[in-house]
């Protein structure tokens, strides 16, 4: 089993991170409406984002590792919770790759990267740049061992 890729930063500290800041922040407008300040149009999409940091926290998988298994013929992606983990494995055959901008600027300063794993035409899964772009070179070394992977398998079945 050879890892082709791995998130760079505890998952479960990401979750955790979201759960304390979504918590602070309801917290800080419950302050503030028990104290009769209402702060304009942040009085109903404070407590919104809060929430939503909440939920997301409790609820949201995010791939932590991605496996390639010569012998069997597939790749394998593991993807972790707060609370759970799962795996899914997708045949060499069946595996097909895309990586596309997200901004879709010809001139941009970072750009913003997507790559897509489908098995048979199908989605499966989604990775994403980070938020100033600082995964750009893991995404493009990802597709590229995917391709590769893609190809190796394509050129032993011919």
């Amino acid at each position: 089993m050879k890892n082709i890729y791995k998130h760079y930063i505890p998952l479960r500290l990401l979750f955790f991170i979201e759960l304390i800041s979504g918590t602070v922040i309801l917290t800080f407008f419950m302050y503030l409406f028990k104290n009769d300040i209402y702060p304009n149009m942040w009085s109903f999409a404070g407590p919104l984002l809060s929430i939503a940091l909440i939920i997301n926290g409790l609820t949201s998988f995010k791939i932590n590792e991605i496996n390639s298994n010569t012998a069997q013929q597939y790749i394998e992606i593991n993807k972790e919770s707060l609370f759970s983990s799962k795996s899914i494995k997708i045949k060499f055959k069946n595996l097909k790759t895309e990586l596309k901008t997200g901004n879709g600027k010809k001139k941009s300063i970072i750009p913003k990267l997507r790559v897509i794993i489908l098995d048979s035409d199908k989605e499966m899964e989604e990775l994403n740049s980070n938020f100033l772009g600082f995964n750009n070179s893991q995404l493009r070394k990802l597709y590229s061992s995917l391709k590769d992977i893609a190809k190796q398998n394509l050129s032993t079945n011919l």
